[in-house]
């Protein structure tokens, strides 16, 4: 269990004797099964994301399984590309020219691919980017758009390559082409991806991304802002995606206390607003998942609707 733990993945019992034993502890609750015959302390795996703990399933299987080639959300997981945790329910995806097998565990998703194209990431044999992203296509448009972007921003693959790879691999491109009509590696975060897409989802007019501002007291370190509108009546409304994490003013001395963390946020407004910035909100996470408050915090804003 040490050994695993160090190498940041789950126990594997190596006999009958062993996995008796691993199984017994689970039982008990002192350790949690998350696949078959993978095992990790209890207390450990709660300190773990959900991301982390697929990637110990994933490094483990992948031991146990070298042919295997993992795809979807685990191939998204073993790149790093940033995702909605809440997509994780314990399943393992992988790649496969057949359909699921009678001796199958239940947690495993096989995903037909009459040709596997794969590559190795972190030693772990996975699809390439490119048909990762196809296969994740189906997912809820703001989902999808944020690991199209994360695969942007991170040099993964280029638009180039999904325009040729993407119709190879769908039948349908109906979700895959309004993905890649919006993708946008600028995008610095999953979190403003996800807005981004709930954004376009629900009709508001496209802004424009990291538009900069002059920063008075640091000019070589501009303001960034996340979404930016200007309007024709000549408003410039701002939107920041969870706006306590713009501390990139390497001139202030003592960002990691809160209280300069305020004084920051609020001279930072000042000086936006002292170049013409109207109306500022501040999106947090639980505006984004709740569409309702997201969409009133955009019509308070001020944000035009296209349609």
């Amino acid at each position: 269990m040490r050994a695993a733990e160090a190498e940041r993945r789950c126990a594997a019992g190596r006999n009958h004797a062993e996995r008796q034993a691993l199984a017994r502890r689970a039982e008990a609750g002192e350790l949690v099964s998350p696949y078959c015959n993978l095992y990790a302390d209890a207390s450990y795996w709660k300190g773990l994301t959900v991301e982390q703990q697929s990637l110990h399933t994933i490094k483990s299987l992948a031991q146990r399984h070298p042919q295997w080639v993992f795809a979807g959300l685990s191939a998204i997981c073993v790149y790093g590309l940033q995702h909605a945790y809440s997509l994780h329910d314990g399943t393992v995806h992988i790649a496969s020219i057949s359909g699921a097998g009678k001796r199958d565990e239940p947690r495993l998703d096989r995903i037909y691919m009459k040709q596997i194209p794969s590559q190795r990431c972190r030693g772990i044999a996975v699809t390439t980017p490119e048909r990762t992203l196809a296969d994740c296509s189906s997912l809820s448009f703001p989902q999808a758009l944020a690991i199209y972007d994360s695969a942007l921003r991170l040099g993964l693959t280029t638009m180039a390559k999904l325009h040729e790879a993407l119709p190879q691999y769908l039948r349908d491109m109906k979700d895959a082409s309004r993905l890649l009509e919006h993708a946008d590696g600028r995008s610095e975060n999953g979190g403003e991806s996800l807005m981004r897409g709930m954004l376009i989802d629900n009709d508001f007019a496209l802004p424009l991304m990291q538009m900069e501002f002059e920063n008075p007291d640091n000019r070589s370190m501009p303001y960034r802002v996340d979404f930016c509108w200007k309007l024709a009546d000549g408003r410039i409304l701002v939107a920041e995606y969870d706006g306590m994490a713009k501390y990139r003013d390497g001139s202030n001395q003592n960002r990691a206390s809160i209280q300069s963390k305020l004084a920051y946020a609020h001279l930072r407004e000042q000086h936006l607003r002292a170049q013409g910035v109207t109306s500022i909100a501040h999106v947090f996470f639980e505006d984004v998942v709740s569409p309702g408050r997201l969409e009133a915090k955009l019509m308070g804003l001020g944000v035009p609707k296209i349609r």
